[in-house]
């Protein structure tokens, strides 16, 4: 046994793969070192006893048991992967190599197993499927096979793999066989694809490094086009181990892959995604190239430096704490703003994830760094531009001088216009310009502007650089030598209007992304809604004049009369369909008015709608519209109200009519009823809407009157026939 002993440890002692060999009854009689390191027992530990408590899994350990006895009986060897349990308790998958051992005098002897740790290239294999399917199918498909040579290259052992990798030389693999025979076999069978070199010196060429044996990686190809890594190493006894893995798959996905990571490097510099490992010295390990450009380096110069001292103070303070936190081993993110060292102030996302080595101890950080930059930035435009649209105290040119100058501090551009288009004239009407170098009411041809190719495309157009581009002949850039525009086409109501363009004499240091087309047409939908809203408000003044002509104003109440009143409900409907801006419409009867004038007489009556209207008139903003339907029924346009503010609204009028409205005389006092609908896509006009509120009207007074009733769908069917607009109801 002694003996034995030292043979197998001159074959499998050197071996890097975990060697056991056990006797029929599943008893340890050799590991060799690797074994111990992968087990974590010694051998004193292991020999003797059987390797159940090595499974991790009792069905696992009774499974290779059958597995056993099966290639006892074909004698063909297995491969499989089977997880194991450490003397530390944890985990270790291994593929294993199990094949029966014959002794020509007993027979079956016992079984060798050969283990090789594929932990970590299952990591590897998982972190590969999240960047690319290609490279997880190559590396699962990959199939190995083992042969052992003597001292003097003749064969002792293969498996099944080999000869199945090496079809035409498969019945020379005979134990006995030399290395050489069987290759010269296989090469006179034209098994092998020898390239520009002659058989002969192909076959010197292997033979070579095949007696060096050093472990270096032999790549070989096949006469089928079949492809192998090939990796021999000498054991101690002189013999020869090789491996043999099919990398035909990882051959042939190259090009998709050069292509993929090609396609992933664009998408990470769109991200500005830098990725970077250091060390517990803080020294740089790896960086890709997004990274050195941040760094103002080169990948090759960041190597092995401790880029974290190039950073300005600024951010060394903002980094300090994170970086401590991950060092020792607690998973951070931090976002900081600073000057880098490539000279732009940037927003940064960084994250850093500790890296353990095999004992879970942190051996250094993996550092992914996102620009944010842009995003922050949209943050912020996206917010000015609504507390500049959205707020009343500004004028249109207030605020499309906001716009603009929103707009120049978001694309870091200088220039900003707004333009009017008409024929083939280019006017500017509103303009930023930092040292008054551009005036409103400048014209030019539109030839001679970079909107002209704007309009032509009907899209947002963007140069960073435009002597490098297309259009450095073009006229503009012959005047004004503008390197950087961005522009989109103005539309106001549906119809072309002029630019919205933002330019600078410098170069644009960060290109233009598909997000900055995005905002920039945000920009022009914001100006088109100012300028259409500025057209509607310029119309509706023109309407108030017009109706104002024709005598508008209710003799009585000195609010709009029915006419004007419907005339004005109309253009509001019509404004709705054009730009969805939602308002609502109040129908309001006073209550027991008749009974009122049969009491107290006509005069009384007068006066109570006098003092109704102007009760109510003093809730109203100056954008609704009041006016005065029928004899005691009155309507109000409550503009962007919705039902439930519209509902509100209502209520405090109704209320307030409660309290104010009161007359000398009068016992009962003054109330009122209120029906409340919202206009819709459905309403082409204003009848349809003073109708649903009518219906409201008419279940708020059968609610008992002095009450507020918001139009449902299902009044109709309640209310039936009764309910019928008119002014004399």
């Amino acid at each position: 046994m002694v003996g034995i002993h030292i043979d197998l440890e001159k074959t499998f002692g050197a071996m890097s793969e975990a060697v056991v060999i056990t006797q029929t009854d599943r008893k340890i009689i050799f590991v060799n070192r690797a074994a111990e390191q992968i087990f974590g027992y010694t051998r004193e530990e292991l020999i003797g006893n059987t390797s159940r408590h090595l499974y991790e899994r009792l069905e696992d350990y009774e499974a290779i048991g059958e597995y056993n006895s099966n290639i006892a009986q074909t004698r063909e060897g297995r491969k499989y992967a089977v997880n194991f349990k450490r003397r530390n308790k944890n985990l270790v998958t291994c593929e294993v190599l199990s094949t029966p051992l014959f002794d020509p005098k007993v027979g079956l002897a016992g079984f060798l197993f050969i283990a090789r740790d594929i932990s970590d290239r299952i990591a590897l294999e998982n972190k590969a499927e999240q960047a690319s399917a290609i490279l997880e199918d190559a590396i699962e498909s990959i199939s190995e096979g083992f042969a052992l040579y003597d001292k003097d290259d003749h064969l002792v052992i293969c498996n099944e793999n080999y000869k199945k990798i090496y079809p035409e030389s498969a019945a020379m693999m005979q134990p006995g066989s030399s290395f050489r025979d069987i290759l010269a076999h296989g090469l006179a069978n034209r098994q092998y694809d020898t390239g520009s070199l002659s058989e002969a010196e192909w076959l010197e060429d292997r033979m070579s490094r095949h007696r060096e044996a050093d472990g270096a990686v032999i790549e070989q190809k096949l006469g089928d086009g079949t492809w192998l890594r090939i990796s021999e190493k000498k054991t101690r006894s002189n013999g020869t181990a090789g491996i043999r893995s099919d990398i035909t798959e990882l051959k042939t996905a190259q090009n998709e892959l050069i292509e993929a990571y090609a396609n992933i490097t664009i998408l990470t510099d769109s991200l500005s995604c830098a990725i970077s490992e250091v060390d517990l010295e803080g020294n740089c390990r790896f960086a890709n190239e997004i990274a050195a450009k941040f760094l103002n380096s080169t990948v090759d110069d960041l190597i092995g430096t401790n880029y974290r001292k190039s950073l300005s103070a600024e951010l060394q303070t903002q980094l300090e704490a994170p970086y401590g936190r991950a060092m020792e081993g607690e998973r951070s993110k931090v976002e900081v703003e600073g000057i880098f060292p490539d000279g732009l102030r940037r927003n940064m996302q960084i994250e850093y994830i500790p890296k353990p080595d095999v004992s879970g101890r942190t051996n250094g950080l993996i550092i992914f760094a996102t620009d944010i930059t842009n995003r922050k930035k949209i943050e912020r435009t996206l917010a000015e531009l609504y507390s500049v649209t959205s707020t009343r105290k500004l004028g249109i040119d207030a605020k499309i001088q906001q716009i603009l100058r929103i707009g120049c501090e978001h694309f870091d551009l200088p220039f900003g216009i707004i333009s009017r288009i008409v024929d083939n004239t280019y006017s500017i009407n509103w303009v930023q310009s930092p040292n008054g170098e551009l005036e409103a009411g400048a014209s030019f041809p539109l030839g001679d502007t970079y909107c002209s190719h704007t309009i032509e495309a009907d899209q947002p157009i963007a140069i960073a650089h435009t002597a490098k581009s297309e259009l450095a002949l073009h006229p503009c850039y012959r005047a004004f030598a503008l390197e950087a525009y961005i522009g989109v086409p103005l539309l106001v109501d549906g119809e072309r209007y002029g630019t919205i363009n933002f330019t600078s004499a410098d170069v644009r240091q960060r290109p233009f992304t598909k997000t900055d087309k995005e905002i920039i047409r945000q920009f022009a939908d914001w100006v088109g809604n100012e300028i259409a809203r500025q057209q509607d408000h310029d119309e509706l003044m023109e309407a108030k004049v017009r109706l104002e002509r024709i005598a508008s104003v209710d003799d009585l109440t000195s609010i709009l009369n029915r006419r004007a009143f419907l005339e004005r409900a109309n253009t509001e409907v019509a404004r709705f369909r054009r730009t969805q801006e939602t308002f609502s419409a109040v129908l309001i009867d006073i209550d027991h008015f008749k009974s009122i004038n049969d009491t107290y007489g006509h005069s009384v009556g007068d006066e109570v709608l006098k003092r109704f209207t102007a009760v109510v008139g003093k809730l109203l903003r100056a954008v609704d519209v009041f006016g005065r339907v029928g004899g005691e029924e009155f309507c109000v346009l409550l503009d962007r109200t919705g039902p439930a503010d519209a509902l509100m609204v209502a209520e405090r009028i109704r209320e307030t009519v409660t309290t104010d409205c009161k007359l000398p005389g009068v016992a009962d006092g003054v109330t009122c009823s209120m029906g409340i609908a919202t206009i819709s896509n459905d309403d082409v006009e204003f009848s349809t809407l003073l109708q649903r509120a009518d219906v409201a009207l008419y279940q708020a007074k059968n609610n008992g009157r002095n009450s507020c009733c918001a139009y449902q769908d299902d009044m109709i069917r309640e209310a039936g026939s009764n309910v019928a607009f008119s002014s004399s109801d």
